[in-house]
């Protein structure tokens, strides 16, 4: 559930929010300071310093900010839930060679000309692009602790 919540909030919260919002998903009763209170002590003395032992999270005890680390990944393949779902890129590297080939052929029996190397060319640009940005820059989604949330 903490796991989740720092998920929810972009991966990182400050432990008094984080206490708020595992009470707020825990408790059935109205949510006060003290119910509040009683979940932060629980977090800052027990369940935070076990998540940082196994490197799951990272506490600042100046900004008393709690983080995600990447480790969460490894949770991610114990439990063999993909968080999301691997493109099929040689598939798409494969059907556009195929264009590519299709359009080297027109090219040389002088059916197409050879301007058209540059939507091609444009196109493979943009496949590279998006799959480095998939890979390397957006920001991972772990679907999977909303699975373990729910379940």
């Amino acid at each position: 559930m903490i796991l989740y919540h720092l998920y929810q909030r972009g991966g990182e919260a400050v432990l008094r929010d984080l206490a708020s919002d595992t009470a707020e998903a825990e408790s059935e009763d109205e949510i006060d300071d003290d119910v509040v209170k009683r979940f932060y002590i629980s977090l800052y003395q027990t369940h935070v310093p076990k998540l940082e032992k196994v490197g799951l999270v990272q506490y600042d005890s100046d900004t008393k900010i709690v983080s995600l680390t990447d480790k969460i990944k490894d949770v991610e393949e114990i439990l063999q839930i993909e968080s999301e779902p691997d493109r099929r890129w040689a598939l798409y590297y494969g059907a556009l060679a195929v264009v590519g080939s299709a359009l080297a052929v027109a090219q040389l029996s002088g059916v197409a000309p050879a301007v058209t190397n540059l939507p091609f060319a444009a196109a493979l640009l943009s496949l590279a692009s998006f799959q480095y940005y998939e890979r390397e820059i957006k920001r991972p989604d772990y679907h999977f602790l909303e699975q373990l949330v729910s379940e």
